[in-house]
């Protein structure tokens, strides 16, 4: 306990004044030294009144003076004759009294005039506004989903070995059907492909008019025992890896990685792009895409290839 002499020649007890060590000491109990009693106070705390409003002191720091003549205070300061002074103190100035009503800044009779005028201006109500802007938010953010699976999937073609970015566009839009599997008929032999890729036609009028939009593509007769070679499936086994590819494996640093990296990156670079031309935010679409790109990424890696339906659903929730 430390016993210092006031301004006025009184004995003050320093020991615990405040109940709190130096504020600007941490780790300092009790209350001691110079800068003793400016955080904490004995001074009352604010009270809440019957009538809902609260009682707040007011406070000011003030300079005490040690009543020594220059020199003795660096003389005693530290010594058994004067171990500690409080240069600075909190002093009560009076009390102020708030009323927490006062934050409601509006009357209900200002707020509805602001909505009415909302409404005259824009020809609906301000909550019809709010939720047309989320529906079109809504729709933004399925359309990016929508160009990401087919991104994602191109991707995936391409990382197969798919020879051209048209072949492999092609092979992502085919994926936007969820039912194709489903609602297909038995398939009709396949008499024409395109060299190199997976698509196939049933007659050479088909493949002709594939190839008047594909100029470059080459159209072959197929012997009755080939396959074309299925670019998706392809992409697929490079992401799941080679027999024994863990999770782990899927996630950091194996080719499977990369390749989940590659189909994840271009999936959310068409999410963010369409987004942003349906007119969102930069933002918002940069964000919301590398929501879904994490998840698509990570879903990839405990089931290769559910990445997009993944991150489609995403958008939803």
């Amino acid at each position: 306990m430390a016993v210092v002499v006031g301004a006025d020649g009184q004995l003050i007890n320093t020991s615990n004044i405040g109940g709190v060590g130096a504020g600007l000491i941490p780790n300092l109990a009790p209350n001691i030294g110079a800068l003793a009693n400016v955080s904490g106070s004995t001074l009352p705390d604010p009270m809440t009144n019957e009538d809902g409003t609260i009682t707040l002191p007011t406070f000011e720091l003030k300079s005490r003076d040690p009543g020594l003549e220059l020199g003795e205070l660096q003389n005693l300061y530290g010594t058994k004759y004067m171990p500690m002074f409080q240069f600075i103190e909190k002093q009560q100035t009076g009390t102020y009294t708030y009323d927490p009503a006062d934050d409601s800044m509006m009357s209900q009779d200002q707020i509805d005039a602001i909505k009415a005028e909302f409404e005259a201006e824009h020809g609906m109500s301000a909550d019809m506004a709010l939720m047309q802007a989320k529906a079109e938010r809504a729709g933004q953010q399925t359309l990016g989903a929508t160009a990401a699976q087919v991104a994602g999937k191109a991707a995936q073609a391409m990382v197969g070995g798919a020879p051209s970015f048209g072949e492999g566009a092609l092979t992502g839009l085919n994926t936007l059907n969820p039912f194709k599997g489903i609602m297909s008929k038995t398939p009709t032999q396949a008499l024409y492909g395109v060299e190199g890729g997976t698509k196939q036609f049933a007659n050479i009028q088909d493949a002709k008019a594939y190839q008047s939009v594909f100029p470059d593509a080459k159209i072959t007769e197929l012997p009755a025992s080939e396959a074309p070679k299925d670019f998706l499936a392809s992409g697929l086994q490079k992401m799941q890896g080679p027999e024994g590819t863990t999770i782990v494996d899927r996630l950091y640093g194996s080719d499977a990685a990369v390749a989940n990296f590659k189909v994840t990156a271009a999936g959310a670079g068409a999410d963010f792009i369409t987004q942003v031309a349906m007119g969102a935010d930069p933002m918002d679409a940069a964000k919301d895409a590398g929501k879904t790109a994490v998840l698509s990424y990570v879903a990839n890696a405990i089931i290769p290839g559910s990445g997009p339906i993944v991150g489609f659903l995403s958008k939803f929730f």
